[in-house]
C-alpha cells in the first residue's frame, strides 16, 4: 500500500475537452451555458473524493475554430455558485493578469474564499492574443516579456493584500507599492482569506511558465503525452522549486489525462475514434500545425518528414504547445499529417496523457505514472463529461482505493486541506535567504 495519495482534479465543461463531444449522440446542447451540467460533474467528483474542479477562462470570444461554444460564464462568479453547492471540493478559477487589476481580484477572490470556508484556488494566466487586448483598449497584445513581468509583480502585489489585509482582530495595513506595472497605496476592505490566502494554481510548459510555478505555485497544471516526458516535467519543477528556497513537495504537479473508458479496451477506442472524427470532419489539419509553428506548412509533403529545420522560433501564446509537437515530431518521427491531425483532435485534451481502455488499465496507467515520479495526481480532462465521470467514479476510483492510492474519505473540508497544507500559507511575497532564479 502506497504512503501517498493521488490528488484528483476535474476540468470543468458543458460537454467535455474533447473538442468533439458535443456532437455526440448523448451529448444535451440544448442549453448553453449548462449549469446543470457542471453543478452534476462536480456532485460526482465528491462522490469520488476529489480535491478540486477546474475552471479554465479566456476573456475573448471563440469564432468557432475547434471550441464547442464561444460563450462561457466568469470563472470566479461559477466557483461562488459551485460552492454553495457543494460541501468538500475545492473550486479554481482562471483570472489573466494581463487585463486584471491586483485590487480588484484580491477583493473579489478573498471575498469567495472567505464565502466558501477556504475552497477557492486561483489559476493566474498571462493572457495573450491581439483579439482579447482589444476586449481591452489595447490595439495588440503585450509583448511577452512584459506580460511575464507583469506577472511577477501582479503576484508579489495580490499576495501582500491578502497578507496585509484585515481580520477580526488587527484593521489590516495599507499597502504602498510604486512598481512598473502597478501603483497603489491600498487596504482590502474584506477580511483576510482563510489560510492567509486562496491556493495559487499555475499551468505552463515553457520555461517562463515552469519557473513562475516554481516561485509562485502551491499546484501546476502540468501537460505531457508520455510517461518520460513527464518525469522530465516533474523532476524540473522541483528541482526549481528547492533553487526558490521551497520544499519541493510544497508543490503539487497535477498532470492532465484524458481517459477514455469503456467496459472493454474495444469499447474505449471505439469511443476515442468516434469523438475524433466527429471533430475533425472538414478541418484543415496542416493548417492548424501552422498557426502553431507560425509557418505555412500547406506546400510540404503531408506524407514526409515535419521540416523541423525550417520552423522559426515560437514567441506567441503558441510557445509552450509549439514545443512539445516539435519535440514530439523530433522523438516519434511521424510525417507532418499525422503529426497535424494529433496535434487538432481532441482540441486541449489532445496535449495531455491518453488513456484508453477498461478500468483496470486506466488504473494501471495512473499508477504508473504516479508512482515512477511523473506526478503527484491528475486532472480529468474528460473526453465527455458525463459518462466519463460516472465511468471514473464507478469503476476506476475503487479500484484505486484498493490499491492504496486514492483517499476513502474526506479528510478535509478545505482546498489546502486536500492538499496537505497547513495554516497560515506562505505568502510568497518574500523568498527565503538564500533562495535563487534558475536560468530560464
Amino acid at each position: 500500500m502506497s504512503s501517498k495519495q493521488i490528488h484528483l482534479s476535474i476540468n470543468l465543461t458543458e460537454y467535455g475537452r474533447h473538442s468533439g463531444s458535443w456532437r455526440h449522440p448523448d451529448a444535451d446542447v440544448s442549453e448553453i451555458p449548462n449549469l446543470s451540467a457542471y453543478l452534476y460533474a462536480c456532485q460526482w467528483a465528491e462522490k469520488g473524493f476529489f480535491d478540486q474542479g477546474f475552471m479554465a477562462d479566456t476573456p475573448v470570444h471563440s469564432w468557432g475554430n475547434d471550441s464547442t461554444t464561444g460563450t462561457r460564464l466568469d470563472a470566479l462568479e461559477m466557483a461562488a455558485y459551485l460552492a454553495e453547492r457543494t460541501t468538500h471540493l475545492g473550486l479554481i478559477a482562471t483570472m489573466s493578469t494581463s487585463y486584471t487589476e491586483p485590487f480588484d481580484v484580491a477583493r473579489r477572490g478573498a471575498s469567495v474564499a472567505n464565502l466558501s470556508g477556504g475552497r477557492l484556488g486561483l489559476n493566474f494566466v498571462a493572457s495573450q492574443g491581439d483579439e482579447m487586448a482589444r476586449n481591452y483598449n489595447l490595439a495588440r497584445e503585450l509583448p511577452r516579456p512584459v506580460r511575464y513581468a507583469r506577472y511577477r509583480e501582479y503576484l508579489g502585489v495580490i499576495t501582500r493584500l491578502w497578507d496585509q489585509a484585515p481580520t477580526a482582530d488587527s484593521p489590516g495595513e495599507v499597502l504602498r507599492h510604486h512598481g512598473e506595472h502597478f501603483d497603489l497605496e491600498a487596504v482590502l476592505d474584506v477580511h483576510r482569506p482563510p489560510f492567509g490566502r486562496p491556493v495559487i494554481i499555475q499551468a505552463g510548459q515553457s520555461a517562463e511558465g515552469r519557473d513562475l510555478a516554481a516561485r509562485w505555485a502551491d499546484a501546476i497544471y502540468a501537460a505531457g503525452t508520455t510517461v518520460e516526458r513527464g518525469r522530465e516535467y516533474y523532476a524540473d519543477i522541483k528541482r526549481r522549486a528547492a533553487a526558490y528556497g521551497r520544499d519541493p513537495e510544497g508543490i503539487k504537479v497535477i498532470m492532465g489525462i484524458a481517459p477514455f473508458i469503456g467496459e472493454t479496451e474495444k469499447e474505449a477506442h471505439e469511443l476515442k475514434h468516434l469523438l475524433d472524427d466527429y471533430h475533425a470532419e472538414g478541418a484543415d489539419v496542416i493548417a492548424h500545425l501552422s498557426k502553431i509553428f507560425e509557418h505555412d506548412l500547406s506546400g510540404y509533403d503531408p506524407e514526409g518528414p515535419v521540416p523541423l529545420d525550417d520552423l522559426p522560433e515560437v514567441r506567441s501564446a503558441s510557445v509552450g504547445l509549439a514545443t512539445m509537437w516539435k519535440r514530439v515530431a523530433r522523438e516519434e518521427g511521424v510525417p507532418l499529417g499525422e503529426l497535424a491531425r494529433r496535434s487538432f483532435v481532441g482540441g486541449l485534451a489532445n496535449m495531455q496523457f491518453v488513456s484508453v481502455g477498461d478500468p483496470v488499465h486506466v488504473a494501471d496507467e495512473m499508477q504508473l505514472w504516479f508512482e515512477t515520479g511523473a506526478c503527484d495526481g491528475f486532472s480529468l480532462v474528460s473526453p465527455n463529461v458525463v459518462p466519463t465521470m460516472e465511468n471514473f467514479v464507478n469503476y476506476v476510483v475503487p479500484i484505486l482505493q484498493e490499491r492504496g492510492l486514492l483517499r476513502t474519505s474526506y479528510e478535509a473540508d478545505t482546498l489546502p486541506g486536500h492538499f496537505g497544507l497547513s495554516a497560515p500559507l506562505e505568502p510568497r511575497h518574500t523568498l527565503p535567504a538564500g533562495a535563487q532564479q534558475l536560468p530560464l
